[in-house]
């Protein structure tokens, strides 16, 4: 009998393990969530499956939480409401009411109280993705976003939106555009959050743009502004300082160049014995020229395929190696044609070619702002996939 007894009891225990909620619905939201990551459709069908399943489980707010930023991720605001509203009526714990009472708020504020906004906000957030994404011609999404700003003037995001849009001249090589834009965003900003973050971006935009009298003005609007963040207005002097710095850095390579060049021309008609035949001679490309031309031609093919900014630099680079190449070769040939050569004078050659290509490639990579980009790869190293 009480062998019997045992058995029994260890079968209902076993029975109810097997049947407990708890478990099944740790189960069940772990492979919803693992199906949320792979990015599969029914994913955001399954927690929202989990958060209406009964009885109520301690995974119950988390589905609902978790389909709450799924959808908001989708772009689905108005099931992100409803999903967020299911969290605050089925939680017991005060501190994830108040972030899903926050995470409402911060959507009315964003999309309206009704979802008035919906839609503008998800093709804001699409064209984001295109302008930012550093991959072909933003300029069609520029002019997307900026014709959405336009048709909806009381949006609430329009400040952040142009901002984007700033930001994305700005990366296509057009500056007094983004600067332009910035303006707009920092006239018409409706907050004076939003007209800090419009300044910040505007003193970064100046900089780039190389106007630093006006990246001055607009640091000190913001480092007098009431609320001002020290930190922020801290790390904004030492951006201009370091700006102030490269510009000292600039004159020097143009005054590099332009040595290069005096001294370049000088030997050329000392060698040709006149200004006519040194040009004559220099009309001719050396062969340093048909070895280089053809690599460079493919490294600016291939470059065109990625980030604009990027394939711009690489242009250059490459024009400028081809340039010095065919100078210091129809110099060299010069050279050799007026008498021997000397390893004096093929010493100071390369020397003086290594200098005016540092100097041009730095003037290149500082143009676009892409000499922080190579510090920070030279610090971090290159991103990996």
């Amino acid at each position: 009998m009480k062998l019997g007894a045992a058995i029994a009891i260890v079968g209902l225990l076993a029975t109810a393990a097997a049947a407990d909620p708890e478990s099944d619905a740790d189960a069940a939201f772990r492979a919803a969530q693992a199906s949320a990551t792979r990015g599969e459709p029914a994913a955001l069908d399954a927690l929202e499956a989990l958060g209406r399943a009964r009885p109520l489980t301690r995974w119950t707010d988390d589905a609902w939480a978790a389909a709450a930023r799924l959808a908001e991720q989708r772009t689905d605001f108005a099931r992100a409401r409803r999903d967020l509203a299911e969290v605050v009526a089925t939680t017991a714990d005060d501190v994830t009411r108040r972030r899903a009472e926050a995470a409402l708020a911060r959507l009315a504020a964003t999309t309206g109280a009704g979802g008035e906004w919906d839609a503008v906000v998800a093709e804001h957030d699409r064209l984001t993705g295109v302008i930012l994404s550093g991959v072909g011609d933003p300029k069609p999404a520029l002019a997307q976003l900026t014709a959405l700003v336009a048709a909806h003037p009381t949006y609430p995001g329009a400040t952040t939106a142009r901002l984007v849009i700033a930001q994305g001249w700005e990366r296509d090589g057009e500056p007094a555009r983004g600067i332009a834009v910035l303006d707009e965003a920092i006239a018409t900003a409706p907050t004076a959050e939003l007209r800090g973050r419009a300044r910040y971006a505007a003193v970064h935009a100046r900089i780039h743009a190389r106007d630093l009298g006006a990246a001055r003005a607009d640091l000190t609007a913001i480092a007098s502004a009431p609320n001002a963040d020290p930190m922020v207005v801290m790390q904004l002097e030492a951006a201009l300082a370091t700006a102030e710095q490269r510009a000292r850095v600039r004159l020097a390579m143009w005054l590099v160049l332009a040595l290069a060049a005096v001294v370049a021309s000088w030997r050329a008609r000392r060698d040709a014995g006149s200004w006519r035949a040194a040009g004559r001679a220099m009309l001719r490309p050396p062969v340093e020229v048909w070895y280089l031309a053809p690599v460079m031609a493919a490294l600016v093919l291939v470059a065109e395929s990625g980030n604009p900014m990027v394939a711009r630099a690489i242009r250059a680079i490459a024009l400028c190696g081809v340039g010095g190449a065919w100078l210091s070769g129809a110099s060299l040939q010069l050279a050799r044609a007026a008498g021997p050569l000397s390893a004096r004078r093929v010493g100071a050659q390369v020397l003086v070619v290594v200098a005016a290509l540092a100097g041009a490639a730095f003037l290149v990579v500082d143009r676009d702002r892409m000499i922080d980009l190579v510090a920070e790869t030279w610090r971090s190293g290159p991103a990996l996939p």
